[in-house]
Order: structure tokens, then sequence, then C-alpha cells
């Protein structure tokens, strides 16, 4: 693994959680997981709960379901306990939302940005990094889910991937400026089309 100079610390400084995409080239990728826990030293890497049931869903042989459940109980990860994610949910649900809203206002006129794409998972991913501010990060393989309208790429790692390719995981953080930028440009057009 090849990562630029500020990802070590940037893991070390942040809470991290990671998507779908990012927890299934580790369940794969041996190596990568090594790898990615030797970065991570002490730290664990958090899990969302839909994040869960996205690796989980659409596996329909008992054994293969149980080998994902068994690397879900690695402690590596840190679970998001039932009490807080309840706790927390109706303000994740209404920056997800809001977040859907900006992604469509800044993709309008833009065919190669199609906020549709982005999976609800995604958003409350998302909506959890604009909740908990500058103290998250999250490690993404599909750096398109997350816009840079919204989210600045704060490390980079490279990997080659088992067909030789090199492959680039980036990891996002919420920027609060971008935001505000975006969200004022939308209340502006709320406004105009009332």
């Amino acid at each position: 693994m090849f990562l630029n100079s500020d990802a070590s610390e940037v893991i070390q400084q942040n809470i991290l959680f990671t998507d779908s995409d990012f927890l299934g080239l580790i369940y794969h990728d041996k190596e990568l997981l090594k790898e990615t826990l030797a970065l991570l030293v002490d730290k664990k890497l958090n899990l969302y709960p839909f994040t869960e049931f996205e690796f989980l869903r659409d596996v329909f042989t008992p054994e293969i379901r149980i080998l994902r459940e068994q690397f879900l109980a690695s402690s590596y990860f840190a679970h998001i306990k039932e009490e807080t994610h309840l706790r927390v949910f109706p303000e994740l649900q209404t920056n997800a939302l809001l977040l859907s809203k900006i992604y469509a206002q800044q993709s309008a006129g833009n065919k190669s940005r199609n906020s549709k794409c982005i999976s609800f998972v995604d958003l409350f991913l998302a909506s959890i990094l604009m909740f908990l501010k500058d103290k998250a990060v999250l490690i993404t393989g599909n750096k398109k889910d997350f816009p840079s309208c919204v989210f600045d790429i704060v490390a980079v790692l490279n990997f080659e991937a088992e067909d030789g390719c090199v492959r680039a995981i980036s990891i996002v953080k919420f920027n609060q400026t971008k935001f505000d930028s975006c969200y004022e440009c939308l209340q502006k057009l709320e406004k105009k089309n009332e």
C-alpha cells in the first residue's frame, strides 16, 4: 500500500468510518486488510449499522453469510450501539435529506455528476460526517459517493489489486465551509421558487 504523507496523521487524529465498498475490498484482499490494520495501529474501523446491512445483504449462501458475519465480529471493528443509533437517527435523517438536496442541486445540468447514483447508505454515512464535523473521516472505495462540493479528500491510499491494477482509496472529511456555500445556494433557489 502506498499512501500520501498525511494519511497516518489523518487516521490517528479522527474517528474512522468505512463504507461497504472499502469493507468489501479488505474482506476479499487479505494483504490489503493486513496493511490497513498496520496503518490503524490501535484504532478501530467504525461500522454504521446500515454499512453492516449493506455488506451482508444479497448474500444468500449460508456459508458465505457466516464468514461475513465472523469478519464483521473481528476485533478491528467498532460497532455503533443500537441506543446511540436510535438517539441520533432523527438528526442523521435530516442531514441525509439536506445533503441529497444539495447533491441534486449541485449536479443539476452536469451530466457527469448524477446525485441519484448515491445510495441511501452513503447518504447516511455522509450525514454522520456532517454530524461529527471535524472529528471524523470516512475511508471509501468509491469517492464519487462523497462529492467534492461538500467533502474534501484528506488522504489517499493506493494499492495494487490482485489483477495488477493500482486502485485509489480516498479518506474524505466533511467541509463546513463548502457545505455552507452549497446550503446558501440551495436556500436562494428555494426562495426563488416560492
